[in-house]
């Protein structure tokens, strides 16, 4: 073969691999994390929905620098493409609007950088040397790294952290915890499937705004989504019941 048609053939396959994508499981294209935060935006914009009108223009190369130096650690890929697509959220301190009223998901605000940096402090940073038994799964004894970066959460104590303990098995999952009683543990594989497994859910139906704009969620089909998109994720198990 000659060197024009083996480049040829090189290019072929290079165009078939990116016009393949990655998929979901579901079979939905995986689409980047911009990507599916615009069309969660889109869709509560449809539904004149509050979550749109809070959100802060991106951060900034300084304002992650400050981020990461503050709790040393370093973020991924997905969590700059995140926050270059939003710094999280932030309301006028006499603002009336409820936690309902302001989720990305149902009561789960989007936390800011400078938010993120004092949680972090409130849960792991102030603590003793060891992660508190809050992040301990007692049924398999597992705890994560210290480098935990929290993103979501609903002012409980429920919260969804990016893993950064980098050269780890769970680095850039995304780890859950919770006040309800139940083992924390990762529920995505990534915020590129968390993301995916949320604009899939909107773009189903699956949240919807009731007549006093709370944003509410069919959880049993959230569920679904959630594990069609992270397949080998365990925790989704413990709610889906055929």
């Amino acid at each position: 073969m000659s060197w024009v048609k083996q480049f040829n053939w090189a290019l072929a396959v290079i165009d078939l691999f990116l016009s393949c994508g990655n998929t979901s499981v579901s079979g939905n294209f995986m689409r980047t994390i911009a990507e599916n935060f615009q069309i969660i935006i889109d869709k509560q914009n449809s539904m004149d929905y509050n979550f749109p009108k809070i959100l802060q223009a991106p951060a900034n190369t300084f304002q992650i620098n400050l981020a990461e130096l503050s709790l040393d650690l370093k973020f991924n890929l997905e969590l700059n493409e995140l926050y270059r697509f939003a710094n999280g959220t932030k309301l006028d301190e006499v603002s009336e609007l409820t936690l309902g009223m302001i989720g990305l998901i149902p009561i789960h605000t989007f936390l800011n950088l400078g938010e993120a940096v004092r949680y972090y402090n409130t849960y792991i940073k102030n603590t003793d040397n060891s992660l508190s038994d809050f992040f301990l799964n007692f049924q398999t004894e597992y705890r994560p790294g210290k480098k935990l970066f929290p993103f979501l959460e609903d002012s409980a104590g429920n919260c969804y952290w990016v893993d950064l303990n980098v050269d780890t098995e769970n680095y850039q999952r995304i780890f859950w915890t919770n006040t309800f009683g139940e083992e924390p543990g990762y529920a995505f594989n990534s915020l590129t499937s968390m993301f995916q497994t949320i604009a899939d859910c909107y773009e189903n139906n699956v949240m919807t705004v009731d007549e006093e704009k709370n944003l509410e969620c069919d959880y049993a089909k959230f569920y679904r989504i959630a594990k069609q998109n992270n397949p080998n994720i365990k925790h989704w198990d413990t709610y889906i019941h055929d």
